[in-house]
């Protein structure tokens, strides 16, 4: 073997180490999910590609090392693909998963679903009321919902979650949302939303992610409004 052949392999453990760095940062920066193919796949490269480089300088302990790694990666990634290939949603369910929570790995949307109930909401019913506590996080999939605050009616859902600003840290309502036709909404207790994060962070952190997202999509939706009622 010539020289620069070898510099090919020492190239190959370069990348492999830097597979290895670069996975556990974006891991501790929270790009990437512990549990989601793109950590694994990039072990699982990292692993590979020292090992091409051991061929050539030979160290038993590494080698195993590398060996062990190649194969915890590989079962990380078929044990993924059969857990979120054998998560079952209804129709109902994946609408609104698609909607609300696009980005959360199936199985922990199976978990929030899990966690809630499904409710044919009637004209009158109210899922928050102003200046009280909000105990349930809601997301209207059908129907219609009055925003009112102050006694004035200051916005219409039709789609969305309700509560979402203050369900997880326990907060007051800053409006009264009713239904005012015939609506399908989801339900799901605060307490249990806590819980769940609070033993899960995984869960936390895509839960919070989605409800960040709805709550500027509402903000500036309520800007646009603000600046047409100025406009007339």
């Amino acid at each position: 073997m010539n020289f620069g052949d070898e510099a090919l392999y020492d190239w190959a453990g370069y990348f492999g180490v830097a597979f290895y760095l670069i996975s556990y940062t974006c891991l501790q920066l929270g790009l990437i999910r512990g549990s989601g193919y793109a950590y694994a796949l990039m072990n699982l490269t990292a692993a590979s590609l020292v090992l091409v480089s051991l061929t050539v300088k030979f160290n038993l302990a590494s080698s195993i090392i590398q060996i062990m790694w190649i194969v915890i990666s590989a079962f990380g990634i078929a044990r993924i693909y059969w857990i979120r290939h054998r998560t079952r949603f209804n129709e109902e369910e994946l609408a609104m998963v698609k909607e609300a929570l696009p980005d959360m790995p199936r199985p922990l949307a199976r978990r929030f679903l899990d966690s809630g109930v499904w409710v044919d909401a009637q004209p009158g019913t109210q899922l928050t009321r102003e200046t009280e506590e909000v105990t349930h996080l809601h997301y209207l999939t059908s129907g219609e919902a009055k925003v009112v605050s102050g006694g004035r009616q200051i916005a219409t859902l039709s789609r969305g979650f309700v509560g979402e600003m203050n369900v997880m840290e326990p907060g007051l309502a800053s409006a009264t949302v009713e239904i005012g036709s015939p609506s399908r909404v989801f339900s799901v207790p605060g307490t249990t939303l806590r819980r769940i994060s609070a033993s899960d962070s995984e869960f936390r952190a895509y839960l919070e992610s989605h409800l960040s997202m709805a709550t500027r999509h509402k903000l500036i939706e309520a800007n646009k409004r603000l600046s047409q009622s100025k406009g007339d």
